[in-house]
């Protein structure tokens, strides 16, 4: 449930009271991340069926980058997008074939192409100045490497009426002939286009649009410069409803039909390509955390845990809280009948007025050694928080 007493969003994993007291016995301590295989295998096929009807899915490493999670996924999706070295091995070592990895980002170095090249992977390609960085390294590497260009479009606004957002990411419209002419004259085969739309978005209606206008433009690409694509990449978008004020995922919506041909991908060798992350990893995972002090200071209930924004900065107030809610915090294995639940302040162990993790959430009394259990945090923890800050252990993570 959730901590205002509502049903929890789609998809999202909890263990059971008795899997969570093995699972800190396995882990021997909290704070630990848990990610839950099958919980993995059901976001990946609710993922699939709200995509475009034979679309290919890939796993965004940025979202989830553990190792345990990454093999895991890798024989449920089609295939991975990286953003750094790190994440390339991660990937190759999974096992998922190179051919069907894309190396993303803004703006890579020769050493990163370098290694994407050799390595078999598709690379991105963002501006004129990287299509030539590219265009060089293929050359020296005498390789036949296999170029994605990614096109600016200004993010869509999230419901009806909203303006578009702008951004850093892509080639301008203006520089595409340009970037065109340097992979033509180069040793890379300009494969596949990518139309990455944003995320966080809920309305069914405003992501079919965005990717209908994707394909729209993949033809229009096509047709200007005499190209035939194998590939378009038109993102994810579907968004993690974490905390209790997000909206729901028009699943139902997404799930429905599509009004008519699609405007691209009418071939057998013309892939699409939906890219998830925290659609996928975020659902399938918990933080367990201990209670190490409760306190009343004023009319305010504290309950502090060995967990704190070094372990899970979504949680702190620069992300969750405001228009969006708290996260969703339970306790586990402290709901009786007779312990009426209260409102309570989570906060962690950090020396910092930031560390405040759920402002003003309902949860039952609770003592020093209980646990907690943040949900829906499988995207974004630990190489999303400053775990460096003032020196302190990283959290646990098990794959379960």
């Amino acid at each position: 449930m959730r901590t205002d007493g509502s049903a929890l969003p789609t998809g999202f994993w909890a263990p059971t009271e008795d899997e969570t007291r093995l699972l800190l016995h396995r882990a021997g301590r909290t704070p630990v991340f848990v990610y839950g295989r099958a919980a993995l295998r059901a976001a990946v096929d609710r993922v699939r069926a709200a995509s475009l009807p034979g679309a290919h899915i890939y796993y965004s490493l940025k979202a989830n980058p553990h190792p345990g999670v990454v093999t895991a996924l890798t024989p449920l999706v089609d295939g991975f997008d990286v953003c750094s070295l790190a994440e390339l091995e991660t990937a190759l070592n999974s096992g998922m074939p190179a051919a069907r990895t894309l190396f993303t980002g803004p703006a890579k170095t020769r050493a990163e192409a370098a290694a994407a090249l050799a390595a078999g992977a598709a690379l991105t390609v963002e501006s004129p100045g990287q299509a030539r960085l590219m265009a060089e390294v293929a050359d020296e590497l005498g390789v036949a490497g296999r170029a994605v260009v990614r096109l600016n479009t200004p993010y869509p606004g999230r419901g009806p009426g909203s303006p578009p957002s702008p951004h850093q990411f892509g080639v301008a419209e203006a520089d595409l002939g340009e970037v065109v002419d340097v992979l033509r004259r180069s040793a890379l085969t300009l494969r596949g286009l990518h139309l990455f739309f944003g995320s966080q978005y809920a309305d069914a209606d405003v992501i079919r649009a965005a990717r209908r206008a994707a394909l729209e433009r993949a033809r229009d690409v096509e047709a200007r410069y005499g190209l035939k694509l194998a590939f378009v990449s038109v993102g994810g978008g579907i968004a993690l409803p974490w905390c209790a004020a997000d909206p729901d995922v028009d699943w139902a919506g997404l799930t429905a039909p599509e009004d008519g041909p699609l405007p691209w991908g009418d071939h057998g060798d013309q892939t699409v390509v939906a890219e998830y992350g925290r659609s996928i990893a975020g659902p399938a995972g918990v933080l367990l955390t201990s209670v190490l002090d409760v306190k009343t200071v004023g009319d305010r209930r504290y309950v502090v845990v060995d967990a704190g924004i070094n372990h899970l900065f979504t949680a702190g107030r620069l992300v969750a809280g405001r228009d969006r809610g708290e996260p969703l915090v339970r306790a586990v294995g402290t709901a009786r009948p007779d312990r009426p639940v209260d409102r309570a302040y989570v906060t962690g162990p950090l020396c910092s007025q930031l560390d405040v993790l759920a402002e003003d959430v309902p949860l039952p009394p609770v003592a020093v050694g209980d646990t907690l259990m943040f949900l829906g945090v499988g995207a974004y923890g630990p190489t999303f928080s400053p775990s460096g800050f003032l020196s302190r252990d990283q959290a646990g993570e098990i794959v379960h």
